[in-house]
């Protein structure tokens, strides 16, 4: 059974922290962008250090067909008899920022959640510090004790374990494009020095041919 709005105003303080009755979104509690960000690098010439540490209000932006980890403003903590569901805002949704790190919190996780999100949109996606970006439900399990509960400590930032697993270039349509048209510019200049020595030859031979 999932918690009700009243419910959730009502003991969401032990849930999640810092927590406000006020902003309890039907049966949902919006969940703010925190102060670290990183997004994949973008084409040979993008490497850059891309792990960022916000400021108040400070955008990261995400360019179309990049990955990134979003870290949570927020501390969730999930007791061993709740289980806790998770996606982005309907607004990011809709400019297509997909949420590929799964859909589910652990019953017994404790930490700040890090989001992996893709932009599958054909524009950048700029994300700022303190916005409403995600969205988090909480549901009752039946029976459940601690023996199942998770052990492991959750997020307080962002591992270089989880940046590790993430490709050195994503093959954007962007990076792609820019690949095709570098090529396109090699061969344009290859094609004009063939020419050129093609005619040079023939202007020998025909001299030649003259004499």
């Amino acid at each position: 059974m999932f918690l009700s709005g009243d419910l959730l105003a009502e003991c969401g303080g032990s849930l999640i922290q810092p927590f406000d009755a006020n902003r309890v979104d039907c049966a949902a509690y919006p969940l703010r962008m925190g102060d670290e960000a990183y997004v994949s690098p973008e084409g040979q010439k993008d490497r850059s250090p891309t792990l960022r540490q916000l400021n108040h209000e400070e955008a990261v932006e995400i360019p179309a067909g990049q990955f990134a980890f979003l870290l949570t403003r927020e501390f969730v903590t999930v007791p061993h008899d709740l289980i806790a569901f998770i996606n982005m805002k309907n607004g990011l949704k809709s400019s297509g920022l997909v949420n590929v790190s799964g859909f589910h919190v652990d019953p017994g996780y404790k930490g700040r959640l890090v989001f992996a999100v893709f932009n599958a949109g054909p524009k950048k996606i700029t994300v700022r510090q303190n916005d409403d970006a995600f969205l988090i439900w909480f549901a009752r399990l039946e029976g459940a004790t601690e023996k199942h509960a998770r052990k492991k400590a959750g997020f307080n930032k962002i591992e270089s374990e989880l940046i590790a697993r993430v490709p050195e270039e994503s093959a954007s349509l962007n990076s792609l494009t820019a690949r095709i048209e570098r090529m396109e510019k090699q061969l344009s200049w290859r094609r004009t020095a063939i020419i050129y020595i093609a005619g040079i030859i023939s202007a020998v031979l025909a001299g030649l041919i003259v004499r």
